[in-house]
């Protein structure tokens, strides 16, 4: 609006302004007016009644998609997905339906800070969890439809807690016990001292759950009480770890997948027949871990009492499996089922173990991994087997021996095998591994029509990396860090370079190049870069220090190394190009530079862990990598924004299924 005002200041003063209207509100009421048709249109696009037909499940679909927006992303905020939830339940009542059963569905518990409107907690943090489970005792109807529940942020506080520790597992298990439909808690794993804790109970009574973690730690505190209690002759079933811990798994018969973590190795109170007799009663179990239980509690009469139909399994640090219960198995029928297998530190010596899996005895399995230091061989009296399958479409291959000396063909196996016509090897070169020859000579030959990805972080002579399609650079962004990094104590010695360290041959100042370039960044290319010292060689003896064992072995090692292979294969002329005039003379001669890899080929040679973890040497040491471990899973190493972790941060935490399919 305007007003039409006098010019001179003594009118204006006792003249009455008149308010005169504008244009387009002059326009507005005119039959074929363009504000009026703009809105009209306007309104035809957006009715009122257009939300209200909608039907429930496009309502559900576009949650979902919200759910996958904010988690599928690298750099994920919790927070922000449950501010975007609360303002789309305040959009309509529509809305509100669909992302309360979202919200409840798959529930997110975040620590809070102390609020002047709340009352003061004894524990920080957990007033949230206070206002849920009293949400939950008083609405009967939400409590029911949780199925997950989510509390990432409450391990740190778990572990950062002192006295609190009993209160706050006792603060999730009353709300665990106020879900009768639960079926997951992801994000808080307390270990079980085989002593009743009120968390494990409230679990063993969910008939809906369908994870467990069970991370086995024996109490270090003796007390003399129960010393005195225990020393009559007199048996109590509730003392009995074996009898409470086929208890805590008895009602579970929709459980599907299943961790078992002993924390101390070398001993454990658990029985051989409290995990079969577990294991026993879980008829839906379709993914199994094990990992670190001593020779007495899983021997290999422990791999026939698997249960059937079993999807995913891994099997690490186990002392008491050996070659035998492993060939046994692989040739059972509990393999006919199983699409993914992943055998860590088993320490499997006879390459005939490896050649059961990869067969088509075992018809379904999709992805292998194998993780140990040992270099499997071929017995005395015995002829080579064939690997070979036709649904395999995933292989990580880790012999951490190959980061070491290759053993060399002028071995008894050589010369016994040397006239063989069946031996796959040449003989111009010598076999850096006989298993990994033996799986590149079976790709080769086509014997793995499926096979889409090869992991092999120790390839010294490139044999799988030659075979799968060709790489522009092995090298990430985040590896600049590598040559640009101090450099270390460490330095190997040039006397122990072989011909076969995949590093030694080449020079770093051309992987620093090929770095810069992709990353943009300037690096130190001096002949006395960081590099040289900061990487020792491959070579490198058992006896080293486990510092230079654990550099050599890491992932950013690898990528070098795959690296070195590349620009090595750019130096050798692939073809050459002549061009001759009338007499016969040579006018132009040019060489085409090769490449490594195969242009037809398949598959892809993968060079990044399944998790990026950036650790210091102390907590690097002894630690794999390159496979998602049990500290993966119960938030011990966290990642943050896909390449950076450490401890007590917030994390993207991820179901204990989707870890599994990554083993």
């Amino acid at each position: 609006m305007t007003s039409n005002w006098s010019a001179s200041p003594i009118a204006r003063a006792h003249e009455i302004p008149h308010l005169t209207k504008t244009p387009w509100e002059l326009d507005r009421n005119k039959r074929n007016s363009i504000w009026r048709r703009t809105k009209l249109e306007h309104e035809n696009v957006f009715p009122t009644h257009f939300f209200k037909k909608l039907p429930r499940e496009v309502y559900d679909c576009i949650v979902g998609q919200l759910e996958q927006l904010h988690f599928e992303s690298d750099q994920s905020c919790p927070s922000c997905y449950l501010r975007d939830m609360h303002s789309l339940m305040l959009t309509s009542r529509a809305w509100d339906r669909a992302a309360t059963l979202q919200m409840y569905r798959k529930v997110w518990v975040l620590t809070n800070d102390e609020h002047p409107k709340m009352p003061k907690l004894k524990i920080k943090g957990t007033g949230r969890l206070k206002l849920l489970r009293r949400t939950l005792r008083e609405r009967q109807t939400l409590a029911r439809y949780v199925k997950e529940l989510r509390v990432p942020e409450f391990q740190s506080l778990h572990q950062d807690a002192s006295i609190e520790r009993e209160e706050i597992v006792n603060l999730i298990a009353s709300i665990v016990m106020s879900c009768p439909n639960l079926e997951r808690l992801v994000g808080f794993h307390v270990p079980y001292m085989y002593t009743f804790d009120r968390l494990s109970h409230a679990l063993s009574t969910r008939k809906e759950l369908k994870e467990r973690v069970w991370l086995l730690k024996e109490n270090d505190i003796d007390s003399e009480d129960e010393d005195e209690e225990l020393s009559n002759n007199y048996y109590h079933r509730a003392n009995d770890p074996t009898e409470c811990f086929l208890d805590l798994n008895s009602s579970h018969t929709s459980l599907t997948t299943l961790v078992l973590h002993q924390q101390q190795p070398l001993s454990s109170p658990l029985t051989f027949r409290a995990i079969i007799g577990a294991l026993r009663q879980l008829p839906s179990l379709r993914s199994l871990s094990i990992s670190n239980l001593p020779s007495a509690t899983f021997p290999n009469l422990a791999l026939n009492a698997l249960p059937p139909n079993l999807q995913h399994l891994r099997l690490e640090n186990l002392p008491g499996i050996n070659d035998k219960g492993l060939q046994r198995f692989a040739s059972s029928h509990l393999t006919t089922s199983l699409k993914s297998l992943t055998l860590i530190n088993l320490e499997i010596s006879n390459l005939l173990t490896i050649a059961g899996f990869l067969s088509t005895r075992v018809e379904q399995l999709q992805r292998f991994s194998l993780s140990q230091h040992k270099t499997p061989r071929i017995p005395v009296n015995t002829s080579i087997p064939i690997l070979h399958s036709t649904t395999l479409e995933y292989v990580h291959w880790e012999i951490r021996s190959q980061a070491e000396t290759p053993p060399m063909r002028n071995s008894a196996f050589a010369s016994r095998n040397a006239s063989s016509p069946s031996f796959p090897f040449p003989e111009s070169e010598p076999t850096s591994c006989l298993a990994t020859c033996l799986l590149s000579v079976s790709i080769k030959n086509g014997l793995f029509p499926a096979l889409r990805k090869i992991r092999a972080p120790h390839d010294p002579q490139g044999l799988l990396q030659s075979l799968c399609k060709p790489r522009a650079t092995a090298l990430l962004p985040s590896d600049t860090a590598l040559l640009t990094s101090p450099p270390r104590s460490t330095t190997p010695s040039p006397s122990r370079l072989s011909s076969f360290d995949p590093l030694s041959s080449y020079m770093f100042p051309e992987i620093a190049g090929e770095v810069k370039s992709h990353a943009g960044s300037s690096l130190d290319t001096r002949a006395d870069s960081p590099m040289s010292a900061g990487f020792p060689s491959s070579t490198n003896s058992r006896t080293s220090s486990d510092a230079s064992l654990s550099t050599a072995i890491t992932p950013a090692y690898s990528r070098l190394a795959a690296q070195a292979r590349i620009l090595e294969a750019r130096k050798q002329p692939f073809m050459t190009v002549k061009v001759t005039d009338p007499k016969g003379e040579v006018r132009v001669s040019r060489p085409i530079f090769g490449f490594l890899g195969q242009l037809d080929s398949k598959i892809v040679y993968e060079v990044k862990p399944d998790r990026q973890r950036l650790m210091s040497m102390e907590e690097r040491e002894g630690e794999r990598e390159w496979i998602t471990g049990i500290g993966d899973v119960v938030g011990e190493w966290e990642e943050v924004g896909g390449l950076v972790a450490c401890r007590h941060l917030r994390q993207r935490t991820h179901r204990v299924v989707e870890a599994m399919e990554m083993f």
